[in-house]
């Protein structure tokens, strides 16, 4: 079971969460640790295909875990949203009265968009595993899966093994 990790809640955070639900926004947002809100784009197809598989991949060699697409966790650095979490059974379920994960599962997942940069997945990826993820992969825009963990980038995921290092 992952280790409880203490996220501690910001106020300018909750704030900024407060008010753009109360806008019911029909668009992906995320917040950073100011509680500036980030309104992202819708995603593209080819996006949306990737996470796709990658979910389907992780099915298949993962049957018992748990996909979550787009949750919000939250971290160090505010509110975000992988675009795939993914939970061993005995990952323990701790959510806010909104339902955003208090600490991340055992892999976040992040697809790049042509809106991101590595720089930000750099980021993130710092972000989820310090908020207890155990591996972090991002999917580029050529479709090639980078595999870091506590230690820095794999060449392969320890989770996985033999995930494809490819999506088309």
């Amino acid at each position: 079971m992952n280790a409880p990790h203490r996220i501690t809640r910001n106020v300018l955070v909750d704030a900024a969460i407060d008010y753009v639900m109360s806008l019911h926004l029909d668009a992906p947002w995320e917040t950073n640790g100011q509680g500036q809100i980030i309104v992202n784009p819708p995603i593209g197809l080819l996006h949306a295909k990737r996470a796709e598989k990658i979910s389907t991949t992780i099915r298949d060699a993962l049957p018992e875990w748990h996909i979550w697409p787009e949750v919000g966790l939250h971290t160090s650095d505010g509110v975000k949203a992988p675009d795939l979490s993914v939970a061993a059974p005995d990952f323990e379920e701790r959510i806010d009265e909104r339902g955003f994960l208090l600490s991340a599962p055992n892999l976040c997942v992040e697809v790049m968009s042509p809106s991101n940069s590595w720089e930000e997945m750099r980021h993130k990826t710092l972000l989820y595993l310090a908020a207890g993820a155990k591996e972090v992969w991002v999917c580029d825009g050529a479709g090639e899966i980078h595999f870091f963990d506590g230690s820095g980038q794999r060449a392969e995921s320890r989770l996985i093994p033999k995930m494809p290092k490819k999506i088309d």
